[in-house]
């Protein structure tokens, strides 16, 4: 009974970390894709391929964009978040 019970733990212990982890790529994700949003209103010319796939260089129009305090603010919010979570 007591293996049966450690093991369900360790069941539930392990898939729980799992889905964290599965959480935490998907928040990441977001978070990403929440930054470089900002970078494309701006007019962000993206030298990643996913940002380029995602967003497009159609409309870019520079490397520097300029961003109001409010949008910095932003973008910072999300780096911590990023750094937080351990996001690449």
């Amino acid at each position: 009974m007591n293996k049966l019970f450690i093991g369900l733990i360790t069941a539930f212990s392990m898939s729980f970390g799992v889905s964290a982890f599965a959480d935490n790529a998907k928040d990441c994700e977001k978070l990403k894709d929440e930054y470089n949003l900002i970078y494309a209103a701006k007019g962000f010319c993206f030298k990643d391929a996913d940002a380029k796939a995602k967003f497009g260089n159609e409309n870019c129009n520079t490397t520097k964009p300029k961003f109001s305090e409010k949008e910095q603010q932003k973008l910072d919010s999300i780096k911590a978040r990023q750094k937080e979570l351990n996001c690449k």
